[in-house]
């Protein structure tokens, strides 16, 4: 049992959530999480009772993605990686700017980016704005553009010294400098989901824990599924007060290049799929509807190449 406690030291209340727990026959009371000088809202509340039954952690209990998902995984893989192989510098260059314009395109207009493919383009190759489009789209363009190329360069393996530059790139311009790769201090929610995100007090703990999984289990699942499932934990971290979105699709698709993988486009038409398959895992603790999901953008993603 979780209830809410009042402490009042020289005249100032301080406000904990308290955990009655069983300890040899006994009920022992373990402040469990600190709120401060400010009592919590009803939402607050509920993200804090919410992660204390680390209903926040999602932890799959078997493998699910399917020996033929993984086989024409495997088949589009080097169909393409062989394309690759065979294009000329120019071809090269001309695929990746028509790849990568599609999902920063996509990406963002998941999360709301009115800008079509052509502005765009346009954004992240001029320096120029667009008139009566919102200078945060353009910037969500343009520092998306910066954080694919610096994934390009970057050699080591997923930190979260890693995760926290990838955010402060994606969002500088977006939110005060000092919010750039640092996690939330206030509490978020997922908009159109009962889910809700790790408190910020507990984000570190669990940012820490999930680097900690990835790396005990990066052997253990083929690449694609451990993808999916890390993009699932990280979303239900929310551990950012913005970009999380964002930054899980470029933490995902770091994950499978760096497995010898091409990357994946989530589209911004199937976003309801998108949105469903996530709170499948998130609610019901099922991460197949999100790996089917994603082999199906995977090859539409390589369905006209």
């Amino acid at each position: 049992m979780v209830y809410l406690k009042k402490r009042t030291v020289k005249g100032i209340d301080y406000y904990y959530a308290v955990e009655n727990k069983k300890l040899n026959g006994k009920i022992v009371q373990k402040n469990a999480y600190y709120f401060g000088n400010k009592k919590p809202n009803k939402y607050e509340w509920q993200a804090v009772v919410y992660a204390l039954k680390n209903k926040d952690v999602f932890n799959p209990k078997k493998h699910e993605i399917t020996k033929d998902q993984i086989k024409r995984i495997i088949e589009i893989n080097k169909r393409m990686q062989k394309d690759f192989k065979e294009m000329s510098r120019s071809e090269k260059d001309n695929f990746n700017e028509k790849f990568y314009n599609e999902y920063i395109y996509n990406t963002n207009s998941i999360e709301g980016s009115t800008l079509t493919k052509k502005e765009t383009y346009f954004v992240t190759h001029d320096n120029k704005g667009i008139e009566g489009k919102d200078l945060k789209e353009i910037y969500m363009a343009r520092n998306l553009n910066y954080a694919i190329k610096f994934i390009k360069d970057y050699k080591g393996d997923l930190t979260l010294r890693f995760i926290k530059k990838l955010h402060s790139i994606i969002q500088e311009n977006i939110q005060p400098k000092e919010e750039l790769g640092k996690y939330k201090k206030r509490q978020n929610y997922i908009i159109g989901n009962d889910f809700i995100p790790t408190p910020p007090a507990l984000v570190k703990k669990r940012m820490m824990s999930l680097i900690g999984w990835y790396g005990h289990n990066k052997k253990k699942y083929s690449p694609f599924e451990l993808a999916c499932i890390f993009h699932i934990k990280f979303v239900s971290i929310h551990p950012f007060i913005d970009g999380n979105g964002r930054t899980a699709r470029l933490i995902h698709n770091f994950i499978l290049e760096k497995n010898d993988i091409i990357p994946i486009i989530y589209r911004t038409k199937t976003k309801q799929k998108y949105y469903s398959a996530l709170k499948n895992a998130q609610m019901h603790g099922l991460h197949k509807p999100f790996i089917d999901y994603s082999f199906e953008e995977f090859i539409n993603t390589y369905e006209g190449y």
